[in-house]
């Protein structure tokens, strides 16, 4: 993991109180308080940027302005990939109504690229194949704890993989883990298996 990322992650842990002054959840995520999230963050990361918001297909997106576009992109936009997951989790958290709309953030005139191909992400998966995945992994944790034995399943995207952890992390005696390595189209395989008992 660069530093950069690391940095981006550190928001959510130590300085996740001081994106909300009035540590108040907000209803919805106007386009003003998501350029305000948007910014304390960056602000954190002791990155100078102006950030607004655009139109985009009947929603909006955040452009970011900043001389450290580089460093906030990354190696193939793996440092913005990271911010822009960070920064909608964050404005989940922060409103007390679920959101249905991904926000994405450019920067600089680059977004993090999405092929066609692959599911797009948590934000914006079908609700049809978020029941899917969820009946998935519980018929999984089923024949596990019936059978005694782990049971290896995908490879997953990351929207994907959230959503089956997601289903299954209240599960008392069931985990699921993640392949360490992804492939070349960012799949990983994921393992459901008895908790260890201690």
């Amino acid at each position: 993991m660069s530093e950069e990322i690391g940095e981006i992650n550190a928001v959510t842990e130590g300085d996740a109180v001081e994106i909300n002054d009035e540590n108040v959840a907000v209803s919805t995520a106007t386009p003003e308080k998501a350029c305000e999230v948007l910014s304390k963050m960056l602000a954190l990361l002791d990155i100078d940027a102006n950030v607004r918001d655009v139109p985009s297909n009947g929603h909006f997106k955040l452009a970011v302005e900043s001389e450290n576009a580089g460093r906030l992109i990354g190696k193939k936009g793996q440092t913005l990939e990271s911010l822009e997951l960070v920064f909608n989790r964050v404005l989940n958290n922060l409103c007390d109504k679920g959101r249905a709309n991904w926000i994405s953030i450019d920067v600089d005139g680059y977004c993090v690229p999405v092929p066609e191909s692959e599911v797009p992400r948590s934000g914006k998966l079908p609700r049809e194949e978020i029941n899917r995945l969820e009946h998935l992994a519980n018929d999984i944790a089923k024949e596990v704890k019936m059978l005694r034995k782990p049971r290896v399943i995908g490879p997953y995207s990351p929207s994907e993989r959230r959503i089956i952890h997601l289903a299954l992390e209240k599960d008392p005696d069931v985990e699921t883990v993640s392949d360490a390595v992804a492939d070349a189209d960012r799949g990983k395989k994921i393992t459901v298996k008895l908790k260890e008992v201690d």
